[in-house]
Order: structure tokens, then sequence, then C-alpha cells
């Protein structure tokens, strides 16, 4: 997968399409050595790729230069002519001093407010960027490309404007690949499942379909169907980055930074919690700043860690980074021996890899009525974090989301809802020494949740083990401070009730307001998890009850 998706996404970052697999090449040799996530595939993504592609755009554009010296110093952005790919090596050695300095800093507790209805809205956002820049391809036109507020729209507008001119030879390949992608994946991978845990190449099928249909017919000549053209033979040289424009690079290699960080950390704690070990936040952003630092000394630019080929390695049953060995050893045969066979490969293959692979972000959508249902608040945060990324760019649109996303947090916190309690008399005297009763003193939502689900952790941890002489072991917890609850809090109770529960230790949640326990009303897969029977109005209702039941 790191072949089609690396050819594939290096077109979005503005760079011929055997830099993508450079870049993934250099930094997941790098990241093996000092990540703690096991099971990540470190290398090119769509997010980040549309990012750099737009940077480039902006900073570094292709201008035709007929006689460089008749050219004024002050056309270009930089001062100077900068070849894109200085550039965007210079930005990844940005990128990784950045994150290395977020590590010494120990800022990686920052990625906490990316909330998930934040993430999700701006990968959605995203999205639409990276499909619409694939368009051209799909139809064979040449569109100039735009950048800033409206980008999208200008777009769309050059699109329709050069319809006459569509190449219906690319348009029937790419109709084809999108349509052979995805059927693929949802007819022919579960079918496949049912025998081997590891999905059939479908991209890298469709890569050799493509090669091969180009050299049968000569597309490029006869059809003016564009291809990939040309590979670099042979191993890059490395060189020091220029360092003389790193200034002007800042506000592109925070953004890229964050966001190349944030999908390393998501993937990372996913398949952590489901084979049950740890990731380091601050290490990984050392691992993932120094594979950057070290592979700008070739013609890369900026990754991070990519869900589908993440989720391959994992069914795989990789257990280690060392499965990078393998796959690294895979892309430096492609890239030393068998770059000259990928040059017939139409472009517009590529297009279909990435447009396919964006399905899963736009199905995001779905999660909109949930999200309205259990908080408003996260429901504008999806719709302010979409359009926003939509009508900007990807930078400006991560600005305005996380801003917008601090600013409801100040609400929520500024305006708590009072309810009356009565109190209950009744005495805690003679807790049964395998009930523990904690606390959590706040709001449950996006910012503190990892807080929440640690300190539960620890507390069921410190629980006398299981004696078949002493009762079900019991954790009580007094939720009566938590005043507002969002969706990433219920999935957080949801979650510590299931996992305590394999650990063969029952959860109660006493005290929660009546707003909170009608949000938890609302959720029909918290109710499918958690049932009634686990909240009690005071924590002496809750003894009571645990006393009733085991003198019955």
């Amino acid at each position: 997968m790191h072949v089609p998706q690396g050819m594939a996404y290096a077109s979005l970052a503005g760079v011929p399409p055997v830099y993508g697999m450079y870049s993934s090449f250099f930094a997941s040799t790098i990241y093996m050595f000092f990540g703690t996530a096991r099971h990540i595939s470190i290398g090119v993504f769509a997010v980040a790729s549309m990012m750099v592609g737009a940077a480039r755009l902006r900073l570094a554009p292709d201008i035709p230069i007929s006689n460089s010296s008749d050219i004024n110093p002050s056309v270009y952005p930089l001062g100077e002519y900068v070849d894109p790919l200085v550039f965007t090596s210079a930005l990844t050695l940005l990128v990784g001093v950045v994150q290395i300095i977020m590590g010494i800093l120990r800022l990686g507790f920052l990625t906490t407010y990316l909330s998930d209805s934040l993430v999700s809205g701006f990968t959605t956002g995203a999205a639409v960027h990276v499909f619409t820049s694939q368009l051209n391809k799909v139809f064979g036109i040449k569109l100039p490309r735009h950048e800033g507020i409206g980008m999208i729209v200008r777009m769309y507008r050059d699109m329709i404007m050069s319809l006459g001119s569509v190449n219906f030879v690319a348009l029937g390949i790419s109709i084809f690949g999108i349509l052979f992608l995805d059927l693929g994946r949802t007819y022919i991978n579960p079918i496949v499942k049912k025998f081997s845990p590891i999905p059939p190449p479908l991209e890298l099928i469709l890569v050799i379909f493509g090669i091969v249909i180009s050299m049968i017919f000569n597309l490029d000549a006869e059809y003016h169907v564009k291809t990939v053209y040309e590979i670099p033979r042979g191993f890059p040289l490395p060189s020091i980055p220029r360092l003389n424009f790193l200034p002007a690079l800042l506000s592109d290699a925070i953004p890229i930074a964050v966001v190349c960080y944030m999908f390393v950390m998501s993937m990372g704690k996913l398949f952590a919690k489901k084979h049950k070990y740890k990731t380091d936040a601050t290490q990984e952003l050392y691992a993932i700043g120094i594979a950057s630092a070290l592979s700008s000394f070739f013609p890369v630019y900026p990754v991070g860690a990519s869900l589908s080929r993440s989720s391959v390695c994992e069914m795989s049953g990789a257990n280690t980074q060392l499965y990078t060995i393998f796959s690294s050893f895979l892309l430096l045969t492609v890239i030393l021996l068998l770059g000259p066979f990928l040059e017939p490969l139409p472009m517009c293959i590529l297009a279909c890899i990435v447009i396919v692979s964006l399905k899963s972000l736009f199905m995001q959508v779905k999660e909109l009525p949930r999200l309205y249902r259990i908080s408003k608040y996260d429901f504008a945060i999806w719709l302010v974090a979409c359009l926003s990324t939509i009508f900007t760019d990807v930078t400006t649109g991560l600005v305005i989301s996380l801003a917008f996303s601090l600013y409801t947090l100040v609400l929520r916190q500024q305006w708590p809802s009072f309810s009356t309690v009565l109190h209950d008399e009744t005495p805690r005297q003679n807790v049964p020494e395998n009930v523990k009763i904690v606390k959590f003193a706040g709001s449950l939502h996006f910012a503190n949740v990892t807080a929440f689900q640690d300190d539960m952790g620890e507390a069921i941890g410190k629980l006398p083990e299981e004696d078949p002489l002493i009762d079900e072991r019991t954790i009580i917890l007094d939720a009566s401070s938590v005043a507002f609850i969002d969706i990433m809090g219920v999935d957080a109770l949801r979650d510590v009730f299931k996992d305590a529960l394999k650990l063969g230790v029952h959860v109660f949640y006493c005290g929660l307001p009546e707003d909170v326990l009608s949000v938890l009303s609302n959720d029909e897969n918290f109710l499918s998890v958690v049932p009634p029977s686990t909240f009690f109005p005071s924590i002496d209702s809750c003894l009571i009850s645990f006393v009733h039941q085991q003198s019955v």
C-alpha cells in the first residue's frame, strides 16, 4: 500500500509521485527506532499532503521562466525561485524541529483540545479539498490551482468552464478505477476476510492494470492521458536543507506538525487500547520529530500515520515496529529497481486511489444526528470545523475550528446548571473492604476524559485481588460534581464500565444531575452497554442497595 498511496498522495503535495515513496521510506525506517506505537504505519497521508501542497502553492509556486535573469525576485514569495523539493525538505526539517521542541516542553497534552468532533469535522472538510484537487486528473483537464478564502468555489467554477475539454478516455478509466476499488472494498474484502486476515491489495492491482493498459494502448501519445512520465533512477543523495527562508515557513510548519502528531497519537492510542499496552505522548513527539528532521536531508515532505495502512498492519498480525524492516525493503526495491515500470501509469489511476480512500472521511457526516442528540455544542463544533475548512483552506480551517472549540468550552464552564438534591442522612459505616468510593470533581468533557479514564484505571487496579471468600469487587463513583458531559464523556463512562466489567469489577455512578442523566438516556450506544441499575441518586442509597443484596 505504501507504493500506490505514496505516489497518489505526492500529487496532493505538489511534488512528483516518487517523492511520496521516498517520504514514507525514510520516515518509517527512522520512526521504527524511537516510536512507542507498535501497530501504526508511518508515511504520507492525505490531510498533511494537502496542507503541504497549499503551502507550496503559496510560497514556492511554479512560475514559468523563459529567462531567469529577466524576472524580478519580488515575483517570488520567498524572494527567489525555490525548487518544490527544496521547499518541502526545508518544511519537513522545520516540522521536525517544532515537534521536538513540543516534546521538550511536554506539550503533547495540547492535542487533547482537539476533540473528536473537531477532528471529525476538520478531516471531513479537508476531504472536500482533497477530492476537489483530484477532479482535474479524473476529467483529464488542466486547471489552475487556487489558495485562500473561497478557493473551493473558484476551483469548481474553473472546472465547470472547462467541461468542454474533458478527456473521455481518462474519465472512463477513472470511473472504472473508482468502481473497482469501492466495490472491491465493499464486497470482495469481506469474502476474503473469511479466509485470510490480510485484505487483497486492490490499489496495487489497479496500478498494475493501469500500467498494462497504458502500455498496450499508448495512452499518453495516442489519447493524451497524462501519465507519471518519468521516475528518477537510483537512490537520492542527501543534502543539507536550505535554512535561509525557514522563518517564512513557521506559520505553516506549526499546524502541519500538530496535525501529523495528532494522527500519530490518535492511531497509536486506538491500537494501544485494543492490544492492552500504552503509548508515551512525549516520546511520540520525539519519535515523529526526529524522523522528520533526519529524513529532511533527502527530498521528502512531512508525514504522519495512515489509518488504512495501520489497519492492514494490525490485521496482518504485526506486533512491533519491526514489520517496517520488511515493508521498507519492498519499498526500497521499488525505488531502486521497479521505478521505470511505473512511468506509464496514468495519473487518473492515482486520483482514483485518493478519492476512494476519502470515503471513510465523508461517511463521518453520519455522526451528526448522534452529536445533535447528545450535545448541541459538539454538533456546532463539527459544523464550524467542516465549513470553515471547506470555505477557507486547511490550515485556516484548523485554526478557526480550534478557536471555536475552546470558546465553547468557556461557554460550557461559564454557566453550569444547578439542581436541588435531597441529602441522605444514612451514615456510611461498615463499608465493605471490596468496595472503593472515588470522586471526580469536575465536568466530564473532551479536555479531561483521558485523566478521568486514567484515574479510574488506577482505582480499579488498587482493589484487592479476586478472592472466593470476598464478594464481588466494586467501585462507587461520586459523580455529583459532573455538571456537564459531552459525547467523549459519555463514551468514557461507557468504556470505563465495560473495561471494569471485563476485570470482574462492578462500577456504579452516583449523584449524577438530571441534565447529565438526560443526555445519557438519549444515547442508544451508551444504554446498550450500561444498564439503568448502575445509577443511584446518592452514595448512601447505593451502599444500602449493595448491603441489602449481600444480605439476601
